[in-house]
């Protein structure tokens, strides 16, 4: 139940950078977990939840560095709303022309960025309600919330083409108060799936990104592809990311001229 995803010094974005870097950076990290937890620390899951686009150039260096899959969160609107509606949230990312299939990788889409469903945000941060499961208390709430846990599961899981589908729970400065975050997840888990009993379908527990992809190989099934970027993105009519690819001329050069001194103080 714990794994070290994409395992890099930082997560890169994927515009802007130059390639040197991103493999610079992930093999420092990946350097690092490696001294620290042996191979078992070895990450096989690219988590890129929050660059703004996303290149085919990243997912073929995520293949060649051997990872099984990459997952996002960030999809242009108009992209998003066409791959939910034809179930292809999830493909096989042919990113390169060259390189054949050492850059074929699994890439999925994840369903409500990377945060909760609606309504289940249990941070300190936020305002949806706990889990009350105390029938004695005036807002005992747990069979609407179970409901809407339902309903969420079973609308987040309509862009996807098999029975799993992967939850997202936290997000921007969440955790500090871990407590409270599990266990409210440990009760939503509890009684939803007690739901099951009486007929529901839905099936909740704690998981990481490898076992949700290995669940999904056994499935056994052909996925769409993917050949070009996720670019431009745009999270509305009005809304592209696109003003970084030229500005910030200075920040790029002095990344560039940083990282060539470093390739050269390697020789």
């Amino acid at each position: 139940r714990l794994e070290f995803i994409s395992g890099g010094w930082c997560m890169n974005d994927e515009a802007s950078t130059h390639y040197n870097s991103i493999i610079d950076q992930h093999s420092l990290g990946a350097e690092f977990l490696r001294d620290k937890f042996g191979e078992c620390g070895r990450p096989k899951i690219g988590w890129q939840i929050d660059p703004f686009g996303h290149s085919r150039e990243q997912a073929s260096l995520f293949a060649q560095m051997g990872f099984d899959g990459l997952f996002f969160g960030r999809a242009d609107y108009d992209d998003r709303a066409t791959r939910n509606r034809t179930k292809t949230m999830e493909m096989v990312w042919k990113a390169s022309a060259n390189l054949d299939s050492k850059s074929w990788l699994f890439t999925g889409v994840l369903p409500n960025g990377y945060g909760p469903p609606n309504s289940f945000c249990f941070d300190y941060r936020c305002s949806d309600n706990p889990i009350m499961d105390d029938p004695h208390f005036y807002d005992y709430n747990v069979d609407e919330r179970v409901q809407s846990f339902i309903q969420a599961a079973h609308d987040e899981a309509i862009g996807y083409a098999t029975n799993h589908t992967i939850m997202t729970f936290g997000s921007d400065f969440q955790y500090e108060n871990a407590n409270e975050g599990f266990k409210n997840l440990d009760k939503l888990i509890k009684y939803v799936n007690a739901k099951q009993a009486t007929g529901s379908n839905v099936n909740v527990f704690y998981s990481t990104p490898s076992c949700y992809l290995y669940a999904l190989n056994k499935v056994d099934r052909a996925w769409p592809l993917k050949t070009d970027d996720f670019f431009p993105y745009a999270h509305h009519p009005h809304g592209f990311w696109t003003g970084y690819f030229t500005s910030r001329a200075a920040l790029k050069r002095y990344e560039r001229h940083s990282n060539n001194i470093l390739q050269v103080t390697r020789q």
